[in-house]
C-alpha cells in the first residue's frame, strides 16, 4: 500500500460513521490491533474552544524538557499527516501507508475516518516509544473514540460553549456533561477558568463521583502586562510569562497548561522552569489568530462558533488604528448569522465566499448577514480580490469563519 492507496483506504470510511451509543466500535478495532494505547501515557484534552492551544502549550513544554511527545489533533490543517505528530514532526506518508496496510484487513466494520486515524496514531506512537502523548478529542468526550484510553495522567477540559449541538446537545449544560465524560476514576482533572457556573458544577459533580481531584486555575491571580497582536505578557501566581498567541482567551489556555504541568511533574516528569517558559513562549496553533503574511498583513483564524468569533473580535479590537477587511467562509450548522452580525461591527468591508467545502454556506446567503459593505464569490477569486483590496487600503486582512476554510486558504491561496 502506498500513500495514495492509504488515503483511499481512510476515505472509504465515512466522516463520522454510524451514531454510537458506547465505545464498543473503537474497542473492537483496537482489540484487533493489540490495544497499542494501553502501553502509552496520555494527557487527554476536551473542550469546545482552546483544546488545540492547550495541547500545543503542554506539548512544547514537554518537548523542550526532552520528552518524546506524541501529538494527535483534528482536523488536519494543511495535509492529513499533520494530525499525527511526534515532537512537532508529521508522520511520514510512507509510514502512514505502512501502518494502514498492517491493519486494513481487520477494518471490516463501519468505522469512522476518525477511528481509523486514531488507530494509526496509537500504533505510530507505540512504535516510536513515545514518553507521553497529548491527545485531543474529536467531538464531545464521553462517546469520543479517544475516551477509550484508561488512566490518563491528567484530563483537561477547556472552555465549554455552544457547538455541534446536533450531536452534543442544545444547551451548554448538556454539552458540558459530554465533555466531563473524559474524567476517569482517581485521575486528576483540570477545568479552564471562567467557564459558566453551571458548567463548573457539572464538571465538579462528575469529578467527585470519580474521586478525581479537580483543579480550576485562579483567574484573579492573572495580571496582564502587555497585550498585542504578536502575543501577550502576563503574570500568574507571581511568575512572569510570554505567549505568542494573542488574546486573553490564550492566557486562560496557558494557565490551564501551567496547572497541568504541576500534575505531570508529580507523575515523575522533570519539567524545569526554562522548559516551561520557553515552551509556552514558542507554542503556536496553525490558523488560530495566526499572522501568516506581512504585506498585506494577513491573519487566519479558524474560529467557527460564537465564542470563537467573540475571541477573534476581542483581539482585533487591539488594532485600533487600522482598517480591517474580512474574507469569511462558513459551513452549514454553524451560527453564521451571529458571525455576520458581530464581524460587521469591526470589518470595514467583507468578502463572503463559498466553494471551499461541500457543506459551505452559499456566499450570497452569508453576505446577507453582514451589515458592513460586502460582496460575495467563490473563495479562490474572493481571496485574490481581498488581497488586492487590502494592499490598496493598507488594511489588515482577516481570513475567518471555519477551520475548513482556513485549511483551504493555506493550501491553495497562500
Amino acid at each position: 500500500m502506498n500513500f495514495n492507496e492509504a488515503m483511499e483506504f481512510i476515505n472509504s470510511f465515512s466522516r463520522s460513521g454510524k451514531k454510537v451509543e458506547d465505545l464498543s466500535r473503537i474497542k473492537q478495532l483496537l482489540d484487533k490491533i493489540g490495544n497499542p494505547q494501553d502501553s502509552l501515557k496520555f494527557i487527554h484534552i476536551a473542550g469546545t474552544n482552546g483544546k488545540g492551544s492547550v495541547l500545543e502549550y503542554c506539548s512544547e513544554i514537554l518537548i523542550e524538557a526532552g520528552y518524546k511527545t506524541g501529538q494527535f489533533t483534528s482536523p488536519f490543517m494543511e495535509c492529513y499527516c499533520d494530525r499525527i505528530r511526534i515532537n512537532r514532526k508529521n508522520i511520514s506518508e510512507e509510514e502512514l501507508a505502512e501502518i494502514c496496510s498492517s491493519f486494513a484487513d481487520f477494518a471490516d466494520a463501519p468505522f469512522s475516518q476518525f477511528e481509523i486515524s486514531l488507530a494509526v496514531a496509537f500504533l505510530y506512537f507505540k512504535r516510536h516509544k513515545c514518553d507521553i502523548v497529548c491527545l485531543e478529542t474529536g467531538l464531545g468526550g464521553r462517546l469520543d473514540a479517544t475516551n477509550i484510553i484508561k488512566n490518563p495522567i491528567v484530563s483537561i477540559i477547556t472552555s465549554v460553549s455552544l457547538d455541534h449541538m446536533q450531536v452534543l446537545g442544545e444547551t451548554v449544560e448538556e454539552i458540558a456533561k459530554q465533555k466531563a465524560g473524559i474524567i476517569k476514576s482517581a485521575c486528576p482533572c483540570i477545568l479552564s477558568a471562567q467557564n459558566k457556573q453551571s458548567v463548573e458544577e457539572i464538571v465538579r459533580k462528575n469529578a467527585e463521583e470519580n474521586k478525581s481531584p479537580l483543579i480550576i486555575p485562579d483567574s484573579e491571580k492573572i495580571e496582564i502586562l502587555m497585550e498585542e497582536l504578536n502575543g501577550t505578557e502576563f503574570v500568574y501566581k507571581g511568575e512572569k510569562y510570554r505567549i505568542n498567541m494573542p488574546g486573553f482567551h490564550q492566557v486562560l489556555n496557558a494557565v490551564t497548561a501551567l496547572e497541568a504541568v504541576n500534575i505531570i511533574r508529580d507523575r515523575g516528569f522533570e519539567l524545569d522552569n526554562k522548559s516551561i517558559y520557553t515552551g509556552l513562549g514558542q507554542a503556536l496553533v496553525v490558523s488560530r489568530i495566526e499572522v501568516v503574511n506581512k504585506e498585506p498583513e494577513i491573519i487566519i483564524d479558524g474560529g467557527h462558533n460564537e465564542a470563537g468569533i467573540d475571541s477573534l473580535i476581542n483581539v482585533l479590537k487591539l488594532e485600533k488604528n487600522k482598517s480591517i477587511i474580512g474574507i469569511v467562509g462558513m459551513v452549514k450548522g454553524k451560527n453564521y448569522k451571529y458571525a455576520g452580525k458581530r464581524l460587521s461591527e469591526i470589518f470595514d468591508y467583507a468578502f463572503c465566499v463559498d466553494g471551499f467545502d461541500e457543506n459551505s454556506v452559499e456566499a450570497g446567503v452569508l453576505a446577507e448577514c453582514f451589515k458592513c459593505p460586502n460582496e460575495y464569490s467563490d473563495y479562490i477569486s474572493g481571496m485574490k480580490k481581498a488581497i488586492e483590496y487590502a494592499k490598496k487600503k493598507s488594511a489588515l486582512l482577516v481570513v475567518c469563519g471555519s477551520l475548513y476554510f482556513a485549511s483551504a486558504v493555506r493550501r491553495f491561496c497562500l
